[in-house]
C-alpha cells in the first residue's frame, strides 16, 4: 500500500474513532533547514467531548532554508496542546480573529495566516501586510507557504503544499487537512461542486473576498497606491462572488461528514484561511503576553498539557 495513503488512513481512523496517531519522521525531500530537525511527533485523541492535538511542531515534509532571506529564524520543537470540540456549533455572527492561530493541521503545524508587519511598522495604523501577494511568497515563506516565528514555531500562511503531498491530495477527492480553532474541519481547495451532493464533480473553491477598487488613503492615514493585496485592508467581502462565506466556509457533505457539516476551505487566493470563525475558538489557540511586535508572546497550544479537568494549561511562547 502506498505509504502516503497508509498514513492518511491512519490519521482518518484517529479522527473518526479517537485512537492515537503518531507521525513518522520525514525522510528525503528537497531543501531543508540548516542542520537536522528532530523527528516530528503528533498525537490526536478524542477524550470526552474534545479532540486534543499534541505535537512538537516539527513538519513531516521537506522545508525551505531557515534561517533564510526574509526570515532569520530557525525551526525548533514546540510543546503544543490544542483542544477542539468534537461537535462544534455555529454562532449567529462570525468571531473576528486577531493575532492567533486559526487552527491546526493534521501534522500538528498551526495555520496562522496573519502577520505582525504593518505599514511604517505602526500597528496602530491598521494597515497589516500580507505574506502572500499576487501569488508571490513574501516574508521568507518556503515552498509550503510557511515560515518560522521568532520562537522557532513553523506555521502555514497559505495552502500547505508539503502536507497535501503527504496526504495524497488530488483534484479527485476532498482532502481533510486539519481543524479550525472552533472544531470545524478544514479541507484542501477542491470540494464538491454541489455542496450537498457527494456525486457532483469536485472543483477548486473560490473565496468571496475581492480587491477593493480605487486608491488607498494616503498621507498620514494610509500608504496610498492601488489596492493590490499588499495589505489585509485591500480586500473586502463580496457576498455571492465566490463559493464560500465570509469565513471561507460553507455547509456541505464531506467524506468524513456524510450527513453534512459546516467546514472551511484553504484557498489559493485571499484569505487563504478564515480570518474569522463561524464557531467559538477554544482558548488553547489564544495568544498571550505582549504578542506580535514584542520580544515574546504567549502562544496557542504552547503548554505542557491539560490538567486533569481537561481545561487548557498555562501558555508558553508563540510570538509571530
Amino acid at each position: 500500500m502506498n505509504s502516503c495513503f497508509h498514513r492518511f488512513l491512519s490519521l482518518l481512523s484517529c479522527l473518526l474513532f479517537g485512537s492515537i496517531v503518531e507521525a513518522q519522521p520525514f525522510h528525503g525531500g528537497t531543501g531543508s533547514q540548516t542542520g537536522p530537525l528532530p523527528p516530528p511527533q503528533v498525537t490526536i485523541t478524542v477524550e470526552g467531548s474534545y479532540r486534543f492535538v499534541r505535537a512538537n511542531g516539527i513538519p513531516d515534509h521537506s522545508v525551505g532554508q531557515f534561517p533564510g532571506p526574509g526570515n532569520p529564524n530557525t525551526i525548533s520543537a514546540q510543546n503544543y496542546v490544542f483542544r477542539l470540540p468534537v461537535t462544534p456549533a455555529t454562532n449567529a455572527t462570525f468571531t473576528e480573529l486577531r493575532q492567533q492561530a486559526i487552527g491546526v493541521a493534521l501534522n500538528g503545524i498551526p495555520f496562522d495566516p496573519g502577520t505582525a508587519e504593518f505599514w511604517k511598522n505602526d500597528r496602530s495604523s491598521g494597515w497589516r501586510k500580507e505574506a502572500i501577494v499576487g501569488g508571490r511568497r513574501l516574508l521568507g515563506l518556503d515552498q509550503n507557504n510557511a515560515h518560522v516565528q521568532p520562537n522557532g514555531a513553523y506555521h502555514y500562511h497559505g495552502v500547505p503544499i508539503g502536507l497535501e503531498k503527504v496526504l495524497g491530495e488530488s483534484q479527485s477527492k476532498m482532502t481533510l487537512i486539519g481543524y479550525a480553532a472552533d472544531g470545524f474541519p478544514i479541507y484542501a481547495p477542491y470540494a464538491y461542486s454541489l455542496a450537498m451532493d457527494a456525486t457532483s464533480p469536485l472543483r477548486e473553491m473560490k473565496p468571496s473576498w475581492q480587491l477593493k477598487k480605487g486608491i488607498r488613503p494616503s498621507g498620514a492615514v494610509g500608504p496610498g497606491g492601488s489596492y493590490d493585496g499588499t495589505y489585509t485592508q485591500d480586500y473586502e467581502f463580496v457576498s455571492g462572488s465566490g463559493d464560500l462565506d465570509q469565513a471561507n466556509g460553507r455547509i456541505g457533505i464531506t467524506p468524513e461528514y456524510p450527513k453534512g457539516t459546516y467546514y472551511y476551505v484553504a484557498t489559493e487566493l485571499f484569505p487563504f484561511y478564515p480570518r474569522s470563525l463561524r464557531g467559538t475558538p477554544d482558548p488553547s489557540f489564544e495568544r498571550h503576553g505582549p504578542g506580535p511586535g514584542g520580544m515574546r508572546g504567549g502562544g496557542p497550544g504552547g503548554r505542557p498539557g491539560p490538567p486533569p479537568s481537561g481545561q487548557p494549561g498555562p501558555p508558553d511562547s508563540f510570538s509571530h
